[in-house]
């Protein structure tokens, strides 16, 4: 056998936790199984194929779109490579059963990995395969205790569902990742030589997917390479909005509804989307709104004083690169494809409304990594709920945000956050619009108000003097 050769990568970043803990299955001596799943993008091929590129490697990758019977016979189109013998590659085989114990001779000696990745299209989105693979597991292939099997997939209602849930596989799985985005640090680091205010500016823009962050450095600046990779004809962000519902959301219908309908409002309640779609506020919207959340494309967020099946909880579009596309990319769509911008696309991007999204941005940035902000506030060990503050009365128009940042504290404090992203230095105009949100605000409690700014280029220095926040947090610090 002849394994996949994967050459080291000497500019991978990132992922030190998830490589610490794929090289510690090295040392068990027993077979083991990994599940991995993620958006498309995140980096999950990349990070196995660095984290195994040691091991002797057989990698089996579903195709979008073809029969089971398809897939089968690809999967022993590859085998047959593998093997060297072209005519494993004739064999007519009717389960992923047979194929598996096909596989399992070829590996019951030595150090093998075994890696299926896009499982939910190998499986064509059915438990028949893991139920196969059941058996060739139990009988087969943990008789090797060198042996390591990854099940890999960007669907992960799927892959929750059928796989980490499933009951075939029950107790038989030594590890489950769920590859998540590049935090702000990972970023800084994979887009090396690069400034702070660019760093943040790209993470705001397409949030920390590594294949999208990889774009934005192929020009001399962030914002060209933004620009000319968003619209220009054919440019890969004028596209990808296409393939994300070409791949691991093409298996429903309504996956891509709720995305347009939260498109064209900043948030929506679970009864507004139950009634545009059309649809029971039942099991099955239930189940659209959880794999949409599991894929990190939406969001369910609600008032921080309240719990999270409140009537006042609302959904709102989640992911960066669907908020910049939505903005930016989809009004002019049609001139991007006709052209209009190839020979300037920076004229499509107006910087005052960009860098004013960019504000909604890092105000959403600071709400997702809310304990990053409390480490840095030195509470992080304190019990604490945090989110958003906003009114029963506000609307599509008014959404609400009295408050943008609330930590709710057991130690009797309300920590209250106002977050600015400007190009410029916070002024003293800042207090009176504070003020004004916290005569909005019900403490009933009666608890210490702690007033805090988070600003990425700091406040001037007449604010500074006038000591009215009790902390200030910069964009430098959020970066270290």
């Amino acid at each position: 056998m002849e394994p996949l050769e994967v050459k080291i990568k000497k500019n991978f970043v990132g992922r030190t936790l998830e490589l610490e803990r794929l090289k510690k299955l090295d040392s068990t001596k027993e077979a083991s199984i990994v599940i991995v799943y993620g958006r498309r993008r995140v980096g999950k091929t990349e990070l196995l194929e660095q984290g195994f590129r040691e091991r002797n490697l057989l990698k089996f990758e579903g195709i979008e779109g073809l029969s089971q019977k398809a897939e089968l016979e690809h999967a022993m189109s590859q085998l047959a490579h593998y093997a060297g013998d072209p005519l494993l590659a004739k064999i007519c085989i009717d389960s992923w059963k047979e194929f598996f114990q096909i596989l399992a001779k070829y590996t019951q000696h030595g150090t093998w990995t075994i890696y299926l990745e896009e499982l939910q299209w190998l499986a064509n989105y059915k438990s028949t395969l893991i139920s196969e693979l059941k058996y060739v597991w139990d009988n087969y292939f943990r008789h090797n205790p060198k042996l390591i099997l990854i099940l890999c997939g960007s669907a992960p209602s799927f892959m929750l569902d059928h796989v980490v849930h499933s009951k075939a596989l029950y107790n038989r799985s030594q590890y489950e990742f769920h590859l998540k985005e590049f935090t702000l640090f990972e970023a800084k680091e994979f887009l090396k030589n690069r400034s702070d205010k660019e760093v943040f500016n790209a993470y705001l823009t397409v949030g920390g997917v590594p294949e999208y962050l990889k774009w934005l450095t192929k020009e001399s600046s962030i914002f060209v390479s933004l620009c000319k990779n968003s619209f220009t004809s054919g440019s890969f962000f004028a596209r990808e909005y296409e393939r994300i519902f070409t791949s691991s959301m093409s298996n429903n219908k309504y996956y891509r509804e709720v995305i347009e309908i939260l498109s064209k409002r900043r948030f929506a309640t679970r009864k507004e989307l139950a009634k545009l779609l059309k649809c029971t506020s039942g099991g099955t919207l239930t189940a659209i709104l959880l794999d949409l959340e599991k894929s990190g494309f939406i969001k369910n967020y609600h008032p921080f004083n309240l719990h999270d099946h409140s009537t006042l909880s609302r959904y709102c579009i989640d992911d960066n690169y669907l908020q910049y596309y939505f903005k930016f990319i989809k009004p002019i769509q049609k001139d991007i494809e006709n052209g209009v911008y190839d020979k300037n696309p920076t004229v499509a991007l107006k910087g005052d409304n960009y860098f004013k999204w960019l504000g909604f941005s890092f105000e959403r940035y600071c709400r997702k990594y809310h304990h990053h902000i409390a480490k840095i506030l030195q509470f992080a060990g304190v019990q604490y709920s945090s989110g958003a503050f906003f009114s029963r009365a506000s609307d599509e128009s008014n959404p609400g945000y009295q408050l943008d940042l609330i930590f709710d504290r057991a130690d009797n404090v309300y920590t209250i956050c106002e977050i600015k992203y400007l190009q410029s230095k916070v002024t003293t105009s800042v207090i009176n619009e504070f003020e004004k949100k916290l005569s909005l605000f019900p403490n009933k409690a009666n608890k210490t108000i702690h007033k805090v700014l988070i600003c990425n280029e700091g406040a001037d220095n007449a604010l500074l003097n006038r000591a009215y926040f009790d902390e200030i947090i910069t964009g430098e610090q959020l970066l270290e």
